[in-house]
C-alpha cells in the first residue's frame, strides 16, 4: 500500500514537472512590442504577466510610453538566446505562446520589464509569479522609473 502511494506521488510529480519544463534556449528574432516577441523555433511569444503600453503602428491605438517600452524590450531581448518556461495554458486566444522568458544571465525578462517601469503587472489571469510582479511594479512606481517618472503613481 505504501509502495503504491509512493509510486502515485512520483508519477504526479513527474507529470507536473513535465508540464512546467523549460524549452531549450532559443534566439529572440524580433521584439514586436513591450510584451510580445518572436522566438526562433517557437513563433510569437506573449510574456506572461506583462502589460506594456501599445506602441505606434500596432494593431491597437498607441498609448503613451508604448514606443519607449518597445525600445526597452528590444534592448533587453533582441538577439538573446532565451529559455522559456510555461505556467498554465501554453497558448492565448491569438495562438501566441505564453511564457516566462529567461535571459542568458538567469534574469527573468518579464520581471525586468516591470521592474524598469515599462509595463504594469497583467491583472486579468492568475499565474505563479504574480505576487513578485506586483512587488516589482510597486517598487518601480515608488522609484519613479520608466513610465512612472512623469506620472503620478497609482499605488
Amino acid at each position: 500500500m505504501v509502495g503504491t502511494r509512493f509510486l502515485r506521488a512520483v508519477l504526479v510529480l513527474a507529470v507536473c514537472a513535465g508540464s512546467a519544463a523549460p524549452a531549450e534556449a532559443q534566439r529572440v528574432r524580433q521584439v514586436i512590442d513591450g510584451d510580445t516577441i518572436t522566438v526562433s523555433g517557437v513563433g510569437v511569444v506573449r510574456l506572461i504577466g506583462v502589460d506594456a503600453p501599445e506602441k505606434t503602428g500596432g494593431y491597437r491605438d498607441s498609448e503613451p510610453f508604448g514606443d519607449a517600452a518597445t525600445r526597452f524590450a528590444r534592448t533587453l531581448l533582441e538577439g538573446q538566446d532565451v529559455r522559456l518556461e510555461y505556467d498554465g495554458a501554453r497558448k492565448d486566444q491569438f495562438n501566441r505562446t505564453l511564457a516566462y522568458v529567461f535571459l542568458p544571465d538567469g534574469r527573468l525578462a518579464n520581471l525586468e520589464i516591470i521592474r524598469a517601469g515599462w509595463a504594469e503587472t497583467y491583472r486579468r489571469f492568475e499565474y505563479a509569479r504574480k505576487p513578485d510582479f506586483f512587488a516589482a511594479e510597486r517598487d518601480a512606481k515608488a522609484a519613479r522609473r520608466g513610465m512612472w517618472a512623469s506620472r503620478r503613481p497609482r499605488v
